[in-house]
């Protein structure tokens, strides 16, 4: 019983003994260390575990003190082996792998030897290629110097092959340098005048005629991106009555209604032969169409009378001021306009009811306000470089508001210049300069300020208008004033020393004048092509720009026999 007892003691202490020689060992071998506090804790564990089923064993047992001490020393002694071989191995084990770091710090080291090496090498190299170009330069300095001086002699001996030239030159013609090209400046003269005009004209030409198609792209660019219709209009204010009844209602007993009428609405009534038709004369074109619209409505009531005449006129009066405002609204916004007062707005609107040579002021305006606009952005964008661009806003302000004057001028006794009236309501409203130059500058052409400078947006404006009031359709004019007007132009031509005749051509934009070649000479016809274009910028008012081209009239004639 006694030897059983001894035996499970032992195998049990063994079994606990491999048990912990396999936990160190696993531990050892994680990737993780473990701390001093960790073995600690494991080894006292062991130990409480050790001492637990020794004591489980004594009390299973009939084993004596003595012996159990006894047995405890054993295992005591047998566990310090386990532990001292244990130590042992984990020792062999730190020496392997402080071996292998010192194996890999070695061979660490040799790398970086090597790398070192190989800069140090490069470095010489450099260090070569370096003192080789600076030796090059150095040579190519010397060779400069040497240049230079041969440049200098080389120099040198021109001038003294020239002077000695010059001077056998002054011995064999008999004139010296300043004399001889005086006389060969003579005989060009003499010989060469007329290829000298001709190169003349020619430079002058291409010149006119690159800034001419340059000028000609930028309009078509902005002429094609706006479309807009041709406003023209009739000054005449005529209504279309239902019958010849009407007549003798407008008329009323003894002339009172139409007397009344004219008295209230300020305008005249012709009253004629011409079937159903009665016309409406008046100097302001906001009270005739006032008229129009309150005679519209007395004949649509039927009740003529002195009362319901002065009721359809306030009617009327405010239809037309609703009117007005609601037009100025509509250009202001269809510009992108918003800082403008409302009062300004309603002086825009009564350009509706204001027009020129049969152009509707308002829809004239507008067109030249967006011309303005796209003119501007092709302007800024074919010259990017320009040091202050172009304000868009100030050409469209200023072409909108360019005959501003002509919505108060009728109003105006005696009638005003609507140039002045323009920069008073741009003082009024307190606008830019800029604008006010637009407005004073596109009839006289002056652009400058004395004060703030040149006013490229004025110009602009300028141009646009003569766009906009110069194209086909655009204003009326009676054929006898044309016709007029051309006669004008071709009697100042043919009243000029040399010319046999002269055409005007291509819509009245060119003028064609013929010269006789045996009264005048080319730079002659030169001068007399000059004399006739200032004659007619004094003498003939034209809308636009006359081009006048001077032409050789000359025929050869010969016979066969």
């Amino acid at each position: 019983m006694t030897f059983f007892i001894i035996t499970t003691v032992i195998l049990l202490i063994t079994t606990a003994a491999l048990g912990y020689y396999v936990y160190k060992n696993q531990n050892q071998s994680a990737p993780t260390i473990e701390s001093e506090s960790d073995k600690k804790y494991s080894e006292e564990e062991f130990q409480a575990t050790l001492k637990t089923k020794i004591s489980e064993v004594s009390v299973n047992s009939n084993l004596s003190n003595s012996q159990v001490t006894e047995y405890k020393g054993k295992i005591d002694e047998k566990n310090e082996l386990v532990l001292s071989k244990l130590r042992l191995e984990l020792q062999d084990e730190m020496n392997v792998e402080e071996r292998q770091m010192r194996q890999r710090i070695l061979e660490l080291q040799e790398n970086v030897d090597r790398k070192e090496g190989q800069l140090d090498a490069k470095l010489e190299k450099i260090d070569e290629e370096r003192n080789r170009i600076d030796k090059v330069k150095d040579d190519l300095r010397d060779i400069k110097v040497d240049l230079l001086a041969k440049r200098d002699e080389v120099y040198k001996k021109e001038q003294e092959v020239e002077a000695q030239l010059s001077k056998e030159m002054e011995k064999i013609s008999k004139y010296t340098k300043d004399e001889a090209k005086t006389k060969i400046l003579e005989v060009a003269k003499e010989e060469m005048g007329n290829e000298l005009i001709q190169w003349q004209h020619k430079i002058v030409e291409n010149a006119e005629d690159d800034a001419n198609t340059k000028a000609r792209e930028i309009v078509a660019m902005a002429v094609q991106r706006c479309s807009s219709e041709v406003a023209n209009e009739y000054t005449i204010t005529t209504i279309k009555l239902s019958g010849e009844a009407d007549k003798g209602k407008l008329i009323g007993k003894g002339g009172r209604n139409i007397q009344w009428i004219e008295k209230t609405l300020g305008v005249e009534l012709i009253i004629d032969e011409t079937p159903e038709i009665i016309t409406i004369s008046g100097f302001s074109s906001v009270r005739r169409n006032i008229a129009k619209k309150t005679i519209e409505k007395l004949l649509a009531d039927g009740r003529i009378h002195p009362s319901s005449i002065e009721e359809m006129y306030e009617k009327a009066k405010a239809e037309i001021a609703q009117e007005i405002a609601i037009a100025g609204e509509e250009a202001v916004n269809d510009l992108g306009i918003y800082d403008f007062p409302a009062k300004l707005v309603r002086i825009i609107g009564r350009l509706k009811f204001r027009t020129s040579y049969g152009q509707n002021m308002l829809r004239h305006s507008t067109e030249m306000a967006k011309l303005a606009g796209l003119l501007c952005d092709e302007m800024n964008d074919r010259f990017p470089n320009r040091a202050v661009p172009i304000d868009k806003m100030t050409c469209i302000k200023g072409a909108l508001l360019h005959d501003i004057g002509k919505a108060v001028d009728e109003e105006m006794t005696p009638k005003g210049n609507h140039i002045e009236l323009g920069e008073k309501i741009c003082d009024m409203f307190g606008l830019d300069w800029k604008i006010k130059k637009c407005i004073s500058s596109h009839h006289n052409e002056e652009y400058s300020d004395p004060e703030k400078g040149f006013c490229v947006e004025a110009v602009l404006v300028d141009a646009c208008d003569n766009i906009s009031g110069g194209r086909i359709g655009a204003r009326k004019e009676t054929a006898e004033a044309y016709f007029q007007r051309m006669e004008g132009l071709e009697k100042v031509a043919e009243a000029t020393k040399g010319v046999t005749k002269a055409w005007i051509m291509r819509g009245a934009k060119e003028m064609w004048v013929f010269f006789d070649t045996d009264k005048l000479t080319p730079a002659q016809m030169s001068d007399a092509t000059r004399k006739i274009a200032r004659e007619i910028s004094s003498s003939v008012k034209t809308p636009a720009k006359i081009k006048v081209i001077g032409m050789y009239d000359k025929r050869a004639v010969e016979y066969a026999a």
